[in-house]
């Protein structure tokens, strides 16, 4: 337990270890099984993709489990596995982050950060410098040193940081710099190993600014995204597989944007390679956890138990009793399908629904019920005094 203030040579200051703090910590970290955790995950809302679900309740399960050994078992890092990263792939809108943020930062109570990767740039470069990704952790552990380096990185957007498709760069042959997507891959090598990182203690490009050293031996690091067109890279390569002159009959490659991944496909390090990563990036995550397209009966219990409750909430507030018929919800379930944006797409199609509903409320205030409904193919809002 350590930390080192380079520019300025400070030993007291940000971060200032406490070692009996930290250990009490430790101690109170939640002792949940894999499979609490899982039903944990449920009641804070989260709905479907039982398998993920499973593989992520496990991974909390032994991150918590390892910290434990280390600071209070005092068995040497040497004898246990090594900190585990998980690659998330799924279409928009299926709950990856969500799962990630809920998982970590509600149930487990650790220091977590979500941050949209495609805002970072190659060292040297206009934009976010990787390293303070580590900054933005230690906001997050309230400035303290040890506990950011037990915390969590999530990278969202992260199939948006793909490179160009260049083999000669993949053969390592390439010595031009891409700074919005190779170049970042090439920054995030060192992260995700075991490394000793050097992190400015602020969000500045001032050269002046304090700095200090963390350990990613013990922050797992989670990357999500949708990877889109991935489904027709591993089609290509199934075609290219299949021998004789009636392969480019083969099945017909997916054009839908909501597609399901199977196991099988994402153990193909070279479908990555081909998408535009680097093949040594994808090695550093230990498990790629494919997480399926949400069908309609997930989405319907999705808006009615997160969404719909909010809004019956946020109506009774103001003294008003919001019926919903079912017409409405099919309709916004629908639409969430046609769009293929999962559940991200139900919150702005309901919120609409109810505009006209949240006026007359807010505008009248001796309205005590209302009611929205769909029939003769228009959407009708029915209040009563």
């Amino acid at each position: 337990m350590r930390e080192a203030f380079l520019d300025l040579g400070l030993e007291q200051g940000l971060g200032s270890f406490d070692e009996r703090s930290f250990i009490e910590y430790i101690e109170e970290l939640p002792t949940l099984t894999p499979r609490e955790i899982c039903e944990q995950l449920e009641e804070h809302g989260y709905v479907g993709q039982d398998e993920p679900r499973r593989s992520m309740s496990l991974m909390a399960f032994r991150h918590i489990q390892r910290l434990r050994n280390i600071h209070l078992r005092q068995v040497p890092v040497e004898e246990l596995p090594p900190k585990s990263n998980h690659l998330l792939v799924g279409p928009t809108g299926c709950g990856k982050t969500f799962m990630i943020e809920t998982l970590f930062r509600h149930i487990l109570n650790i220091p977590t950060v979500l941050v949209d990767i495609t805002t970072y740039s190659e060292t040297g470069y206009v934009g976010q410098d990787v390293s303070s990704i580590l900054t933005r952790l230690l906001y997050a552990a309230d400035g303290d040193v040890s506990r950011a380096e037990m915390g969590i990185v999530c990278l969202d957007e992260f199939d948006k940081i793909a490179s160009g498709q260049n083999n000669a760069v993949f053969a390592g042959a390439g010595t031009t710099k891409d700074i919005s997507g190779l170049g970042v891959q090439r920054e995030l090598l060192k992260l995700l190993e075991s490394a000793t990182v050097t992190v400015p203690t602020e969000f500045s490009h001032s050269s002046y600014q304090q700095h200090l050293l963390m350990s990613t031996a013990n922050i797992p690091f989670v990357a999500c995204g949708a990877f889109s067109g991935l489904k027709l890279v591993t089609h290509l390569f199934n075609k290219e597989a299949s021998i004789g002159f009636h392969a480019q009959n083969s099945a017909k490659a997916p054009r839908e944007i909501a597609v399901s991944y199977d196991q099988k496909e994402m153990d193909q390090t070279r479908h990555f390679q081909q998408y535009g990563f680097l093949p040594e990036l994808i090695a550093r995550f230990d498990r790629i956890v494919p997480f399926q397209a949400l069908s309609e009966e997930t989405l319907m219990m999705i808006l009615k138990r997160n969404l719909l409750t909010s809004y019956k909430r946020e109506f009774e507030l103001a003294n008003v009793h919001l019926v919903v018929d079912k017409s409405v919800l099919d309709r916004v379930v629908g639409h969430a399908l046609k769009r293929e944006t999962g559940a991200r797409g139900l919150r702005s199609t309901l919120a609409y629904l109810l505009e006209d509903a949240a006026y007359e409320i807010y505008s009248e205030p001796d309205i005590e019920r209302v009611e929205v409904a769909f029939y003769d193919g228009k959407l009708h809002v029915n209040v009563d005094g």
